[in-house]
């Protein structure tokens, strides 16, 4: 067998086996709509502690 066909039935079988498992993955991937989980639809509550300002020394 030539070089360059054995190359090119390297290549064919490399893209046959990414193309099945791209195949695969679409069919048994994750759902392209998920059900949103309780914080979607609840406003956004802010900790304190992650908003406070530092001052420095001697600051009110």
């Amino acid at each position: 067998m030539h070089t360059g066909l054995r190359i090119a039935a390297f290549a064919a079988a490399v893209a046959a086996v990414f193309a099945i498992a791209f195949g695969v993955g679409r069919v048994a991937g994750p759902d392209p709509d998920p059900t949103p989980g309780p914080s979607a639809h609840q406003p956004a509550t802010h900790h304190p502690s992650v908003h406070q300002e530092s001052h420095g020394e001697g600051a009110p």
